[in-house]
């Protein structure tokens, strides 16, 4: 499972105008679990600190204040064992384009220290599973957006994790390649996974997630089942609360 509790990370920058250096607060006071067989939805504006949250959770940052806590292990005392539970998948389609996937996916296994033939044949699994087998020895260099993501997602759970983080997972993709990765985020809690999945698609949202938060400026509101979010905001959807929260924040 997935245990944040009154977790902030905040950041030194130098203003673009002034040149002068100021601090921003990206995560402020943040408190939300995510438990197996669970999809949770992280929802918020640009800035609003959703990436900043999944990194922590990733191990690649470090929280400044309070317990992250990821598949049972501390990540702050643990954090390679917190590290080694998540199947993280970032926002940028990262490739190298003169691989194949079959390549990719077999260095990826050396890196999480896998044995070589588990990690071919838990490749060969999700390429399968992903509609790109028949892709899997050809360079992805000329591959399209939904191809480079769905074997981005592929790397992302190589090492069998129990914990997922999915950030923006269907962005710029076309619907049947949506649709691939939803079906896998439903399979993926229907076998007992914990996965939190971070986005800007409503809809998506109310589809597939379990519970909502939303943050504003790092801070989080809602976090709640969707009809307990909307029934306390007398909101039909959940575009309604979004707006809501955002007037309030």
């Amino acid at each position: 499972m997935i245990e944040l509790a009154e977790v902030y990370k905040g950041f030194t920058v130098r203003d673009r105008k002034t040149r002068q250096k100021k601090r921003i607060e990206a995560v402020r006071g943040v408190s939300f679990s995510v438990h197996p067989g669970e999809i949770y939805g992280l929802l918020g504006p640009n800035g609003a600190g959703k990436s900043t949250t999944l990194r922590l959770i990733a191990g690649l940052m470090q929280a400044e204040r309070g317990l992250i806590r990821v598949g049972g292990f501390d990540a702050g005392r643990e954090p390679e064992a917190a590290r080694a539970c998540v199947g993280y998948l970032s926002g940028d389609l990262n490739v190298y384009g003169r691989f194949t996937p079959r390549e990719f996916l077999r260095l990826f296994g050396q890196f999480q220290g896998m044995q070589a033939r588990v990690a071919e044949g838990r490749a060969l699994a999700l390429l399968e599973r992903l509609g790109l087998l028949d892709f899997m020895d050809v360079r992805m260099e000329g591959f399209s957006t939904g191809q480079k993501q769905k074997v981005s997602v592929a790397r992302a759970l190589l090492h069998d994790p129990r914990v997922v983080v999915f950030d923006e997972p269907t962005t710029g993709l076309d619907v049947l390649t949506a649709k691939t990765v939803l079906d896998l985020l439903r399979e993926l809690r229907a076998e007992g996974r914990a996965v939190i999945v971070s986005t800007h698609v409503m809809p998506m949202v109310e589809d597939i997630c379990d519970r909502v938060g939303i943050l504003f400026d790092g801070v989080l509101y809602g976090d709640a089942p969707l009809d307990q979010l909307l029934a306390a905001r007398h909101a039909r959807n959940l575009d309604e609360v979004f707006f809501q929260l955002a007037g309030e924040a």
